[in-house]
């Protein structure tokens, strides 16, 4: 066997492993940019940003299982400033994300996050699964599934 054929050999199945490494690895970054886009709206507590990082119908499902549909961006509209006054709050910080599932227009997250007071400590910590889907070429959150609260602060 010639040299060339063997070079071949070893490297056109790591090419063809490579590639859709590569493919899954641009879209789990572009899905990931999108869920940081997302949790900076939160943050800046901005309706119209969450809009540009949502994709509808939108779904929410809360710890006790409730779910809210919000079939357009209209439909988004949450109120901060009850969210500081009864909680104390002053945002959210993301303390793992992790992509377990990568498809072409979807990637299903699995996400523990923090609310926190504006000293930064964490007064509620949960679990939680988030989806980002492409849609039209943009990618934006579609679904969320929040535990309930596995660590509360006093």
């Amino acid at each position: 066997m010639t040299d060339v054929r063997l070079v071949w050999l070893l490297v056109a199945p790591l090419i063809l492993v490579w590639r859709p490494i590569a493919a899954q690895d641009t879209r789990e970054a572009a899905a990931r940019a999108a869920l940081d886009q997302y949790m900076e709206a939160w943050n800046a507590g901005d309706n119209e940003a969450i809009v540009r990082a949502s994709n509808f119908p939108r779904l929410s499902i809360g710890p006790a299982g409730q779910v809210v549909v919000r079939e357009s961006s209209d439909e988004i509209e949450i109120d901060f400033d009850l969210l500081r006054q009864a909680e104390g709050w002053d945002h959210t910080t993301f303390d793992l994300v992790e992509a377990v599932h990568v498809a072409p227009d979807k990637v299903h997250y699995r996400v523990v996050s923090s609310r926190r007071r504006s000293d930064g400590s964490a007064y509620r910590t949960g679990p939680a699964l988030y989806i980002v889907t492409r849609q039209n070429g943009r990618w934006g959150l579609q679904l969320q599934s929040i535990l309930p609260p596995t660590f509360t602060a006093q």
